[in-house]
């Protein structure tokens, strides 16, 4: 009788404990992150609030990304896109007041062309719990934006590309831990140049602060920079901070349709001879591999690239942004 009670006993608890096992693989199917993480959470008991698209550019709540070795993939940084891109002045002499950058002879550029971007960062080191000032942790990572201009409609001249940027940066990211309000300060180092040779070679190194602060679905980003001096035989466009100006402020809407707003505003803080660049981006999703969002951008100012920075146009585009990947 004894042994029959204890035979019992086991089988119940061990029912019991298959009973109270989470099924894992119910997770493990779901079609994507969002719904295996809400899974997760139902099945463990804990929960996680949704991450903010501050606190997941720039990795604010330490969760990360890394790989199965620990290792940081690459993020995207700014805006990966593809857009076929009209000016209303093309610019077709490109000049500058440094000695031999003025392009002798127009070029038959066409207004119409394909703009795209591509920019990507990556995290290569943290300092968690400083407890500096007002900032909780430290983050490093290295950035990297290229942007081209390729004149794919001018069959007549060998759709040549009209001009690309390359923009590496090193950036220090002080997380401030708040939840809403000011959450991060970053240190940037950053060069940008086009590659070419003279007449038509741009280039120029800064050293930028920038804030960033978040409330629900509103995001603010200001910025502003100091140009490192260099000497005057070195110096393609001596006055570029003069029409790139000193500053700039990008302001973003998450809409409950998950159409997404962005208004970018660059000065010069000059009051006696005002210059700048407004550019206005809509994106709403599209079933494009689930990674794509189609976009509008219109654009009015100087410095639309560095061969056109002290050229002013207005410019649209529309095409395709890529967010995640």
């Amino acid at each position: 009788m004894r042994r029959t009670l204890l035979l019992l006993l086991c089988a119940g608890t061990a029912g019991s404990a298959l009973a109270a096992s989470p099924n894992w693989k119910v997770c493990t199917e779901k079609p994507n992150d969002t719904e295996r993480l809400a899974c997760y959470d139902r099945l463990t008991g804990q929960h996680y609030t949704e991450r903010s698209a501050l606190t997941r550019a720039w990795d604010l709540d330490g969760r990360g990304n890394p790989d199965s070795e620990g290792v940081r993939r690459l993020e995207p940084y700014r805006a990966n896109r593809v857009l076929v891109h009209h000016a209303s002045r093309i610019n077709l002499q490109p000049a500058s007041p440094a000695a031999q950058h003025t392009a002798s002879t127009p070029f038959p550029y066409q207004p119409n062309e394909l703009k795209f971007q591509f920019s990507a960062k990556s995290e290569i080191g943290n300092f968690r719990e400083i407890d500096l000032l007002w900032f909780r942790d430290f983050r490093i990572w290295t950035g990297y934006t290229q942007q081209s201009y390729w004149q794919l409609f001018n069959g007549a001249q060998s759709s040549p590309f009209r001009e690309t940027n390359y923009e590496p940066e090193l950036i220090g990211t002080f997380g401030t831990g708040h939840t809403q309000g000011w959450k991060l300060l970053n240190v940037g180092l950053s060069h940008q140049s086009n590659g070419r040779a003279n007449p038509l070679s741009r280039s120029w190194n800064r050293v930028y602060l920038q804030g960033g602060w978040e409330w629900g679905d509103y995001l603010v980003l200001a910025r502003g920079w100091w140009r490192i001096p260099e000497s005057a035989a070195n110096d393609d466009n001596p006055d570029i901070v003069q029409y790139l100006g000193r500053a700039e402020l990008e302001a973003q809407w998450s809409l409950d349709t998950d159409d997404e707003v962005t208004l970018l505003a660059r000065s010069n803080l000059s009051a006696g001879q005002p210059r700048g660049f407004v550019q206005l981006d809509w994106s709403t999703p599209v079933h494009f591999w689930h990674l794509a969002r189609l976009s509008l951008q219109l654009a009015t100012g100087y410095g639309s690239s560095l061969i056109d920075y002290n050229h002013a146009q207005t410019t649209f585009g529309f095409g395709l942004t890529f967010k995640d990947w």
